[in-house]
């Protein structure tokens, strides 16, 4: 996964690694963890990164522009795309378990012609079904810091009494500027859902714009249970979600970084938050008799804006929200904004492929819906749970239905 870092990380997060080992502020152990990358490949992209610097030339990861390698007709898409989907999502022993080497031989029996085992492996990492081996990634160093808000933002969740007179546990996803120390988003819910977490994604970076990479601890956003609304009832599995946060991140050029499955949590800043708002939230609830998810989540706002607001943080000394502000009138803010072009629906809506039938319409857990066009054709069939539910043919909108 280390060559494929153009396809996980921005330019200018790599540089932001690369400037703080220059500066001596992170090892070159810490600095490898953080790019997913080895000690070779990461001294020969440092080397390539101060020779732009010298010679003021632009830092690029990629050589090759509108390259066509690696590119499959239509028709052998479509056949990796159900071969690596029934491997991520649908085998039974042999789920996850990718051989590259096979599926080329495969590959090669049905359309007769060679196929390398690299490029259907890259294929299956640009498209999100596969990722590096656990023991390929280590966890995040927590004392790396970037240099200003907007570069990384963390984002976990917590399953935790956080109503104690309901008896049973809730889910609080939390999002927090690696910088400042910042609160950027926080929701109470009764169970946490990929929907959930790209809803609170969307709302992030919508106020405050694209970071740079995110940094997700432990796959933990990939933990999702049955889902259940009132049109339809489904259930989200973990590579599903893990493949949709990702597709929506890549889409707008935000990259990834996670530790690896079976590994104990990195002790992140972000988990630091959590344990602050674990020893206030439940208290609160408790003593203020609360019993509904609504009630709850107006005490938590009142808690993320007294931390953003009113507290000084132990290690930066500063007041979170001034410390951000501050960076930004500094001019070290790293967040961009959001091109107003983007269409935010698909963005962070549950994509899913479909087949439109002879008559035109589209079957999706047992409700048919209405497309009208392109019948025996495949759409991308876009869900965003209790709201709506769009249609596209590539970036056509062709309808939606509001639920």
């Amino acid at each position: 996964m280390g060559h494929q870092i153009h396809k996980r990380l921005s330019v200018e997060f790599v540089e932001e690694v690369l400037g703080a080992f220059n500066r001596q502020e992170i090892t070159e152990k810490i600095a490898c963890e953080l790019l997913g990358i080895k000690r070779a490949r990461f001294y020969k992209l440092r080397k390539q990164w101060l020779r732009c610097r010298l010679r003021g030339e632009r830092f690029l990861l990629w050589g090759r522009k509108d390259s066509k390698f690696h590119i499959f007709p239509e028709e052998v898409e479509t056949w990796l795309h159900k071969e690596l989907k029934y491997i991520r999502t649908e085998a039974d022993i042999y789920r996850g378990r990718f051989n590259f080497a096979f599926l080329a031989e495969m590959a090669e029996r049905e359309f007769q012609r060679e196929f390398q085992r690299n490029s259907i492996r890259l294929f299956a990492l640009r498209h999100g079904y596969y990722h590096a081996l656990p023991g390929e990634k280590s966890k995040v160093y927590t004392r790396f810091e970037t240099s200003g808000p907007g570069a990384l933002f963390q984002h976990d969740s917590s399953h935790h009494l956080w109503i104690p007179f309901l008896g049973q546990r809730q889910s609080v996803i939390l999002t927090e500027d690696d910088y400042s120390r910042k609160v950027l988003g926080a929701i109470v819910l009764e169970k946490e859902t990929t929907a959930s977490h790209l809803s609170l994604t969307r709302q992030v970076i919508e106020k405050y714009g694209l970071p740079f990479a995110y940094y997700v601890d432990n796959h933990s956003i990939f933990r999702f249970v049955e889902r259940k609304g009132r049109h339809y009832r489904y259930i989200a599995g973990e590579s599903e979600a893990e493949v949709q946060f990702k597709r929506a991140l890549s889409s707008i050029g935000v990259g990834l970084i996670y530790t690896g499955k079976g590994k104990g949590a990195a002790k992140g800043k972000v988990e630091k938050r959590f344990d602050y708002f674990q020893r206030r939230l439940p208290y609160i609830c408790e003593k203020k008799r609360v019993k509904t998810v609504t009630e709850a989540q107006a005490e938590l706002d009142e808690l993320v804006a007294h931390y953003n607001e009113c507290r000084v943080h132990q290690e930066t000394e500063e007041i979170p929200s001034k410390r951000w502000y501050k960076a930004i009138k500094e001019g070290k803010g790293k967040n961009r904004p959001l091109n107003d072009s983007v269409d935010l629906n698909w963005v962070f809506s549950l994509h899913y492929e479909r087949s439109v039938q002879k008559d035109g319409t589209v079957s999706f857990y047992g409700k048919q819906y209405k497309v009208g066009r392109y019948p025996g054709h495949k759409v991308t069939l876009c869900l965003i749970p209790d709201k709506k539910i769009m249609f596209y043919k590539g970036a056509d909108k062709i309808c939606e239905y509001h639920l």
